[in-house]
């Protein structure tokens, strides 16, 4: 049983008239939920699962009421989900409750104590190797804490980088050695049209942007929208020449006939590792260059591409592997 299912089932047993969803993943159950209270606010900002949540029929619009309840499922990054704890506590009517679930191998117990370092109260139970607690909205809420996790997670210029970055983000704070490494070997400068697909915060985008001035349209492609917000502005400098696209690469239309496209695919979804998710989007990548266009790859060094890039494109070859990456050129 996953925690997310142990949430709800946590859920529908507190009444409520008003609910919050931070991170919420669709489910039956969650339908039940929604189905039984008055209004709710459903916060996603990962295009893969704010479409599922679509497809259940369940509204994504916020609503601006206070809750009685208010809903958290873990991200892989501690302080975004802190911050969502914060805000949840925040928008609770008093005596309003916060519930969280979370595996234990993802951080259960650390998230148990922090809530009740938040909010001054905590009770907690365990199943299926998962742990699910609570606390209620009371006057003993710490709410420098709370204001403290809310500043933590938003929007910052990483001296690291100089970017526009925010924690949650993959590699947020500091380049990362598989995007630096892609770009060390980019030996001539870019033109026409093209994209940065699975672009993140825009490392990639505004060096190319920054160094190609002979490229005419730049796809930013992101399906995590806090990510796309941040590529937008790093690259807001050359606003004219760049199209913000926020859509799930596995499975939405991508801009078509394109020059090149650069690209550090995604191998996990949520928590888990998920080599098919990559393989699917490079092969889509391939599919979406016009004839004689290029793209340039960087992947972990075991990950299982060339047999797709062989079989999508004409001529391929690895420019180099170094430090666990390997770089990959391939014409259509």
């Amino acid at each position: 049983m996953k925690a997310v299912e142990l949430l709800y089932q946590a859920a529908l047993k507190v009444p409520a008239d008003n609910i919050a969803f931070f991170n919420a993943h669709a489910h039956p159950l969650l339908q039940e939920l929604c189905a039984h209270t008055k209004t709710y606010t459903i916060k996603q900002h990962f295009k893969p699962e704010y479409d599922a949540l679509a497809q259940l029929g369940l509204n994504t619009e916020e609503s601006k009421h206070a809750s009685d309840l208010a809903l958290v499922y873990p991200s892989k990054n501690k302080q975004q989900t802190q911050t969502w704890m914060a805000k949840a506590m925040l928008q609770l009517s008093d005596g309003g409750t916060l519930i969280m679930a979370c595996a234990n191998k993802h951080g259960g117990k650390s998230y148990a104590a922090a809530l009740k370092k938040l909010a001054g109260n905590m009770s907690s139970g365990s199943k299926a190797k998962c742990r699910i607690f609570s606390a209620r909205k009371t006057g003993d809420i710490d709410s420098d804490l709370a204001a403290l996790w809310v500043d933590n997670s938003k929007p910052q210029r990483c001296v690291s980088h100089g970017l526009m970055s925010q924690p949650g983000l993959f590699s947020w704070n500091r380049p990362d050695s598989g995007s630096q490494l892609l770009l060390s070997h980019l030996n001539e400068p870019l033109n026409g049209e093209g994209a940065d697909l699975c672009c993140g915060y825009g490392l990639l985008s505004e060096h190319l942007l920054r160094v190609s001035t002979q490229i005419t349209k730049l796809h930013l492609i992101e399906a995590d929208q806090l990510a796309l917000s941040c590529a937008k502005q790093n690259t807001v400098s050359w606003n004219e020449k760049v199209e913000a696209h926020w859509l799930d690469a596995a499975t939405e239309q991508l801009p078509s006939k394109l020059d090149w496209i650069v690209c550090n695919p995604p191998f996990h979804t949520g928590q888990s590792r998920d080599i098919e998710l990559g393989q699917t989007i490079v092969a889509r990548a391939c599919r979406s260059l016009r004839r004689g266009g290029t793209l340039y790859l960087v992947a972990n060094r075991k990950l299982p591409y060339e047999q797709i890039l062989n079989k999508e494109l004409r001529r391929v070859q690895i420019l180099t592997e170094a430090d666990g990456f390997k770089v990959m050129q391939g014409t259509r």
